[in-house]
Parts: C-alpha cells; structure tokens; sequence
C-alpha cells in the first residue's frame, strides 16, 4: 500500500467516527429537546385526538415535543413505536418514550416521555389525576398492569 492510499484510509476512518459521535451527540440533543418541551406541558389538558399546543392525547404530546426539537413523527402510537427502537431499562435517558401493552400482547396502546428517575412525562386520560399532562411514577398504576417497552426515537 502506498503513502497515497493509507492516508485516505484514514482520513476515511476519522471522518466516519467524527460522524457516528455527532449523530449520537444531535439524538440526545433531540431527546433533550423533546424532554424539555413535553416538561413544558404539565397540566394541560387531556383531549383524545389532540396534538397541541393547549391540548394532547399520548401520542399528540409525543409527536408534538419531538417536533418541536426537529423530529417530525406520526400520530398514532402504533406508528411511533415502528419508528423507534428497543432499549433497556438500564440505557433510558431523558425524552425516550415508553410504550405500554397489555399483559401478554404486543398491541401498544399508551405512550409516555421518560423524566427520568422512574418517571415518566403522559397526557392521562384517567380521573384519577385528572385528564391533563402529568408526570407520573412509572412503578404506579401503568407499571403494575401493564407492559412497559422503553423505546428511543431520534
């Protein structure tokens, strides 16, 4: 091999690094972003349907908070789950989202905004609290009756 050859061979392999790690630094800064705005949201209130920017169903204040750090998703949480991919509990980071099942399906009906130390970031549908964004421990009522998949979007 000559000088010629090796020198872009490297030159190659850094640039290829260089842009693995700014891809991976521009997805935290997304999910950052996403985590922020959804954050933002608290006590708005709930509307099946809805995507913002004064009311939200699940997937509406997913697409919503994506959108405004520059990730343009679908509606549907169905259609948010194929866009994202699996994670564990130990790899979630600020603005992942986590999808919820019923016990022994894989049908995703629910989504919510990881907030970090076990909660999440969800327009609620339930009286419980209210039909409004809140934040909510993930261990609670959706933790115990149903499947949580984390997921990472952007």
């Amino acid at each position: 091999m000559n000088k010629k050859t090796a020198v872009i061979g490297t030159l190659l392999a850094s640039t290829t690094l260089v842009m693995g790690i700014a891809t991976n630094a521009e997805a935290a800064t997304i999910r950052s972003k996403a985590y922020t705005t959804a954050k933002a949201q608290l006590g708005k209130p709930y509307l099946f349907g809805a995507v913002g920017p004064n009311k939200y169903d699940c997937s509406g204040l997913v697409q919503y908070s994506y959108k405004k750090a520059g990730k343009s998703l679908p509606h549907y949480t169905g259609d948010q789950f194929k866009k994202s991919t699996d994670i564990t509990v130990n790899q979630r980071q600020l603005g992942d989202v986590i999808f919820f099942s019923h016990k022994g399906t894989r049908d995703h009906f629910h989504v919510g905004i990881y907030a970090g130390s076990g909660y999440m970031i969800h327009a609620n549908a339930g009286d419980y609290y209210g039909k409004k964004v809140i934040k909510e421990k993930i261990s609670s009522f959706w933790g115990k009756n149903y499947n949580a998949d984390y997921r990472r979007l952007g």
